[in-house]
């Protein structure tokens, strides 16, 4: 008889006591049989010991069964019906088996974000590694607080249908917009997605700083324009009065940066809005809401595209910040802008983020901006045409209006 059987059959003896000390007694030492790093049970031996921990873990106190929890968490060989009880069991016994234990399966622990609160769906959401599906069910089930710990988890895979839903959730919850815009497997077009709601500080690092693979998001970009086809020729029906007067004047040649600063200077706002549409290729709902964008670091973008002059662009800045004096950053039903002054400083450091802003990265920003206004239909029609999905998850854009 091995040490181990004998010490196997001593437990056997004790499990027929019923005190709480007796209880604690056996839990320990049927634990150290798979911790003392002697011979390996065999199989009878591991299933008898096994079931003798499931079923005394429900008779002793939580202190008791969350040190259990803490002594196994790091176990390779621990009894798996055992880790799944005390992983479901309160989050003092459950949390070193949630955060570490690799003896949980995926569906297991998707079975405990579904069944489990906050408590639980944050343990998970740290572990060393957290797949794709485990991914999707924290962020379906878990609130703001739990989708930003597994956005801070460097180790955590995101797919690409999770992480739109973590962008939806960006533009009303500043506390992600750093660690989504950190996290490299981020989707370019996800990134500029944000760039309508970031702060200034990150709507600068998008345009200047991010890291993105280049020739990947020019692939992209060259097969879902090969889908729009015309998608941003309007109908001239569709196009009320102004703009059909500014794309009139677009076709024969009379739109140029002098005629965005011209219709300024008139107050003709409506106008400025149509030609800036027109003149970089974007819809007017985007044009509007570049012009709409706190900020001007849209305006930004869209004049570095087209390689404005800075004196260009400054005096943009300054006409549309005296449209109108005071009230909120909208645009009123007749066409005002309404722009809160600002400081000679602020102006100053927009100045300085158009000269660092690279011609192509505004350029491809611009890009992006018109495929999301694109039809349905031209979007489903570019995604079959597309090549593959990579590895890091980037998918041609849906439509996001």
């Amino acid at each position: 008889m091995s040490p181990r059987t004998s010490k196997l059959e001593n437990l056997i003896d004790v499990a027929q006591e019923t005190s709480s000390d007796k209880r604690r007694e056996l839990l320990e030492g049927v634990a150290d049989l798979f911790l003392d790093g002697g011979p390996v049970l065999n199989e009878q031996e591991a299933e008898i010991a096994a079931d003798i921990l499931g079923r005394v873990a429900t008779e002793v106190e939580r202190e008791v069964r969350a040190r259990l929890s803490n002594r196994l968490a790091d176990l390779d060989n621990a009894p798996v019906a055992l880790i799944r009880q005390l992983a479901n069991d309160d989050i003092q016994v459950a949390r070193p088996l949630l955060e570490r234990n690799g003896g949980l399966s995926d569906q297991d622990l998707i079975d405990i974000v579904n069944k489990h609160g906050k408590d639980h769906q944050l343990s998970i959401s740290i572990r060393s590694e957290v797949s794709a599906k485990v991914a999707d069910a924290l962020v379906t089930k878990g609130d703001d607080e739990v989708v930003l710990s597994l956005v801070s988890n460097d180790h955590a895979k995101i797919s690409r249908g999770a992480m739109e839903s973590i962008v939806g959730r960006s533009e009303s919850g500043a506390a992600l917009w750093e660690p989504l815009l950190s996290r490299k497997d981020l989707p370019p077009d996800l990134m500029h997605d944000m760039f309508w709601w970031v702060s200034a500080a990150l709507k600068r690092q998008i345009m200047t700083d991010a890291d993105i693979d280049e020739k990947l998001v020019d692939q992209m970009l060259v097969e879902a324009e090969r889908g729009m086809m015309g998608a941003n020729e309007e109908d001239e029906e569709s196009l009320n009065r102004v703009e059909r007067t500014v794309r009139r004047r677009m076709r024969l040649g009379q739109l140029n940066q002098d005629s965005l600063v011209q219709y300024l200077r008139r107050g003709q706002v409506p106008e400025f809005i149509a030609a800036l549409g027109y003149l970089t290729d974007i819809d007017q709902k985007t044009a509007r809401r570049i012009v709409l964008n706190p900020g001007h670091e849209a305006v930004a973008v869209a004049c570095r595209a087209k390689r404005f002059d800075l004196s260009t662009f400054s005096t943009i800045v300054l006409l549309l910040e005296g449209a109108t004096e005071g009230g909120s950053s909208e645009i009123s039903a007749t066409g005002a802008v309404k722009k809160q002054l600002r400081r000679p400083e602020e102006v100053a450091t927009l100045l300085d983020l158009y000269n660092q802003i690279p011609i192509e990265n505004a350029q491809r920003a611009m890009r992006f901006w018109a495929i999301r206004n694109q039809p349905q239909a031209d979007v489903e029609t570019t995604a079959k045409a597309a090549p593959p999905t990579p590895s890091n998850g980037f998918a041609p854009p849906p439509e996001r209006i």
